[in-house]
């Protein structure tokens, strides 16, 4: 029974871990959004597959997910980690090894102490475990657990590219036809224009128009001009967004010829959603699992203070003549604990210890953060989200009133009732308000984006 203690005591001190108890910090955000008093849909958001139905836009998220770099990158690195959790795992398991050897050398009659030159032979074949730590105090476990949380880290972060990746790629391409809109509603008002300018031309010649009213029709004619060339500019840029998200080329015209998409489909979500939602936004998940590492951290750091107890075996033949390298008499083993207790080192493991607890803490302050922006991300998309629907609605109606405006103006013009100033000035309400209108319905798209990422785009 004596014999058994030392052996109950090891096992003991084995189950010992110097990791602090982990509690999830306060979020530090309201429990409800502003409006409390309505209560949110807190099922599941839908796939972006039913969110964004345009086939085109499918097309290219799927091309997206297969050829972005920065998605390609994020999945490295969760195999990276994976890596790493997986060295950090083998580390609390003995390593074992062979080796042999073998050694023939002719030693010269003068150093041979018979004055005769022999042959000397050594030959060696050994079985053993090379400097296995006994994790007596948890350090092996709190770097194998540290490195577990990173890898939950990385694949979250992954999880948080990918969707932040679609809801880019869509507004990208909602950016491409909004301006391949304006570009040709312009075309449309130019060719209007053209139609007055020279309508204008022969009235001149009659005697019925003036040289200023045909200079303000060709003013027109040139503003709508630069607006077009400023909306091509745009669509441009849209496009080479598109391809730096989508990873591959894309044709120029392969817009230009499709009927306008739908914009995403989301279900109604009330102000009241509780906020308790945003935990399972991937990004927050994250940089919980980073506070977590941190934590463990700290418990291998503890566990630097007190002694490391290592082991080293071999068994295995040795023999100086290599016919009887595997008889029996050639047996030999060897077992080699070792112990090393820190003594000082000049503050070394107490500025670790420290480094270990400030980086804790400044992850959760960064996980504080991460919540707290994600609150106001989607605080700040339902808050505009009525708005933009009335701004919308009203921006239909101003394009309704100006549309007739401009066919009043032209038909009081034809008949000598006003002049062409007024026209003019109706038609610049019409393109202002046409413009203005695919803008708003931009910004309610690209608010509804914002929405369906700042929600974690979609949870179950």
């Amino acid at each position: 029974m004596t014999a058994l203690y030392p052996v109950l005591m090891v096992l003991l001190l084995a189950g010992c871990s110097f990791i602090p108890g982990y509690r999830q910090p306060s979020p530090g955000v309201a429990e409800h959004w502003r409006d409390a008093g309505a209560q949110g849909d807190t099922g599941s958001l839908p796939d972006w597959r039913e969110v964004f139905l345009d086939p085109e836009l499918q097309a290219l998220i799927e091309l997206a997910r297969t050829h972005n770099r920065d998605l390609q990158v994020a999945v490295l690195r969760i195999d990276e980690a994976r890596a790493l959790y997986g060295i950090s795992a083998a580390d609390q398991w003995p390593g074992g090894g062979v080796d042999g050897s073998v050694q023939r050398q002719k030693i010269s009659a003068a150093d041979s102490p018979t004055r005769k030159a022999v042959i000397h032979e050594q030959g060696q074949f050994r079985l053993g475990i090379t400097a296995f730590e006994l994790d007596l105090w948890g350090r092996v476990r709190a770097l194998k657990a540290e490195a577990g949380q990173r890898l939950v880290a990385r694949e979250e972060d992954a999880l948080s590219v990918q969707i932040s990746l679609v809801g880019e790629v869509a507004t990208a391409y909602y950016e491409h036809r909004a301006y391949l809109e304006l570009h040709r509603q312009n075309q449309r008002l130019l060719e209007r224009a053209g139609e007055s300018k020279r309508l204008i031309g022969r009235r001149q010649e009659l005697g019925l128009a003036s040289e200023l009213e045909l200079r303000q029709a060709d003013a027109l004619a040139l503003t709508l001009e630069a607006e077009m060339a400023d909306a091509d500019r745009q669509q441009r840029l849209a496009l080479n967004r598109l391809e730096l998200l989508v990873g591959t080329t894309l044709e120029p015209g392969r817009f230009s010829s499709a009927p306008g998409g739908a914009g995403p489909q989301l279900p109604e979500i009330a102000p009241g959603l509780p906020s308790e939602l945003l935990v399972r936004r991937p990004d927050i998940r994250a940089a919980e699992a980073r506070l977590k590492a941190f934590n463990a951290n700290i418990g291998a750091a503890r566990a630097a203070f007190l002694p490391s107890i290592s082991l080293t075996g071999f068994f295995g033949v040795s023999s100086p003549q290599l016919s009887e390298l595997f008889s029996g008499e050639a047996k030999g083993w060897s077992f080699t604990p070792a112990v090393t207790l820190p003594l000082f080192d000049m503050g070394r493991r107490l500025a670790q210890l420290e480094l270990s607890k400030v980086q804790r803490e400044i992850a959760v302050v960064e996980y504080q953060r991460s919540i707290q922006q994600a609150f106001r991300e989607v605080a700040d998309a339902l808050a505009s989200n009525e708005p933009l629907n009335r701004q919308l609605d009203v921006q239909q109606r101003l394009v309704r009133s100006e549309s007739r405006r401009v066919e009043l103006a032209q038909l009081l013009y034809q008949d000598g009732l006003n002049s062409y100033l007024e026209v003019l000035d109706a038609q610049r309400g019409l393109s202002t308000a046409q413009q203005a209108l695919i803008r708003t319905r931009l910004l309610q798209v690209g608010n509804r984006i914002s929405l369906y990422k700042s929600l974690g785009g979609g949870w179950s």
